[in-house]
């Protein structure tokens, strides 16, 4: 029998642990989500086809719980909008989540918040304004990896083939560019262990989020959450950043090029010398930006990966923009972003893909800073921000019959582009928008283009087409695939 003394012990324990979940807020919070005991929404996750069936049921507006941690999820255009730029210096923190303060320890671009973030937020556009205004710019640095692109391509003979591995290859063989000041060859050693290590680190990005809300779940023995595994991962990344920045510093007085290493030698250095804060600009701080850089250039490696697949269901959309190319550039000359305003309908495809395959379905968790009254609702401060940045992309008010694949609802009656810009919330919006946006379409419309017009891409004979269904990843990536890519005489 238990003793009234134990009783009563019990009883308060209980009551204190349901009260941190279910503590009663009387402030008027969005429309809440039903959840279950104790552990609350943790059964939704955060892919489109959940976001729309919330969007649907509550409106612009959710407010959910997982295990006691309340977060308010935003959808649609004009709201996201609102709360991202009209409150952007509320909303600009970021969670301090498990991958931010595990791996990154809150540093860097990629896990510091406030006056730090705002600062290399500050110098990291400022050395891309500088880098693309040199002789050797973002435009020269993209042109420079497209030769060993299609080199690949051809050693395939028009054969079936993930493409996949070799669109990454190309991406973070550009960020090495920028970061290292110099591209590798494709056969390189040090780029194919940059490949391997960026694409096993992503993969377990997505298996660690329980981990945002269960921390303690990391001393599990047998490392079920590959903590440690991810951890070897990030470290040897570094390593591959910190010998290039050794390399650098031997040659700071003379650079060999421009690029993000020795633009933050030379801040640190400024820094140093006016006795300025040394604080989001030491020797870490550098190497999570280098990380940073590569990781966040993955919407583009899945851009390009959906824009394939949709041309290969697509084939009357690769013959009119093949007609377009040729019609307006030629087939010898060399496509450059100078040749845009020439191919309108290639454009209009580009953005149907980037607006059909959402690959960023969210951007990464912020969070509220203060409290902050949108639409009657009060959004709570630390409460955390989940901008549904599909929902934009897929609404039926901004684009009629979002589910077809129609890149001409982006060419007006004058053959014209015109409405596209709302897609442009693919890269997110506010303070935190992509740094890297401007170098994505830059990457997207030469890769592309030149793709089109040089090769015909074409299924697997006798098999069926891949599927246009997305996965959840981290981002929405596209099911693997095999396409034939045939050099066209």
């Amino acid at each position: 029998m238990i003793s009234l003394p134990v009783f009563l012990l019990s009883t308060a324990v209980l009551v204190g642990f349901l009260a941190m979940f279910w503590t009663r807020d009387n402030r008027n919070l969005p429309p809440r989500e039903p959840g279950r005991l104790l552990v609350g929404n943790v059964d939704i996750k955060p892919d489109a086809t959940m976001l729309f069936n919330l969007q649907r049921k509550h409106g612009d507006f959710i407010t959910l719980k997982v295990f006691g941690q309340t977060i308010i999820v935003v959808c649609g255009y004009d709201t996201i909008k609102e709360v991202l730029e009209k409150h952007g210096e509320s909303t600009s923190a970021h969670t301090a989540t498990f991958g931010f303060s595990e791996y990154f320890e809150l540093s860097g671009i990629f896990g510091a918040s406030g006056t730090i973030w705002r600062n290399q937020r500050k110098f990291g556009h400022e050395t891309l304004r500088s880098i693309d205004s040199g002789g050797n710019n973002l435009e020269t640095r993209v042109l420079e990896e497209l030769p060993d692109f299609f080199k690949e391509i051809d050693k395939m003979k028009g054969q079936p083939f993930d493409v996949s591995k070799l669109i990454k290859t190309s991406q973070y063989n550009i960020i090495s560019s920028l970061i290292f000041g110099h591209r590798f060859d494709h056969d390189d050693a040090t780029l194919t262990r940059l490949v391997d290590l960026l694409e096993e680190a992503m993969e377990i990005f997505h298996d660690q989020i329980i981990l945002n809300f269960l921390e303690w779940l990391k001393y599990i023995p047998g490392d079920p959450f590959k903590v440690r595994r991810r951890r070897f991962l990030v470290d040897e990344i570094f390593k591959i950043v910190q010998k290039s920045v050794d390399e650098h510093k031997e040659t700071l007085e003379n650079p060999k090029s421009d690029d993000f290493i020795y633009s933050f030698l030379r801040e640190q250095r400024k820094r140093k010398l006016s006795k300025e804060s040394l604080e989001g600009f030491g020797d870490r701080d550098l190497l999570v930006l280098g990380y940073a850089l590569y990781f966040t250039s993955t919407p583009a490696v899945n851009e390009l990966y959906w824009f394939i697949l949709y041309l290969l269901h697509n084939q009357d959309v690769v013959v009119r923009m093949r007609k377009e190319i040729q019609e307006n550039i030629g087939t010898n000359t060399s496509i450059t972003m100078a040749d845009q305003e020439k191919l309108p309908y290639c454009r209009a495809v580009m953005y149907e893909v980037l607006r059909i395959s959402f690959t960023t379905v969210i951007p990464p968790t912020h969070t509220f800073s203060e409290d902050i009254t949108v639409n009657g609702y009060t959004l709570p401060k630390d409460a955390w921000l989940m901008a549904a940045l599909c929902t934009v992309n897929m609404d039926p008010n901004i684009f009629p019959e979002p589910e077809k694949f129609k890149p001409e609802r982006f060419i007006n009656e004058n053959g014209q582009l015109f409405g596209y810009e709302k897609v442009y919330t693919t890269f997110s919006l506010g303070l935190r928008d992509c740094l890297g946006k401007n170098l994505a379409k830059m990457e997207m419309f030469l890769f592309i283009t030149t793709l089109v017009r040089d090769y015909d891409i074409e299924n697997e004979a006798g098999k069926p087409l891949p599927s246009l269904e997305g996965m959840s990843r981290g981002f929405r990536v596209a099911v693997p695939y095999q396409v034939c890519l045939k050099k066209r005489e």
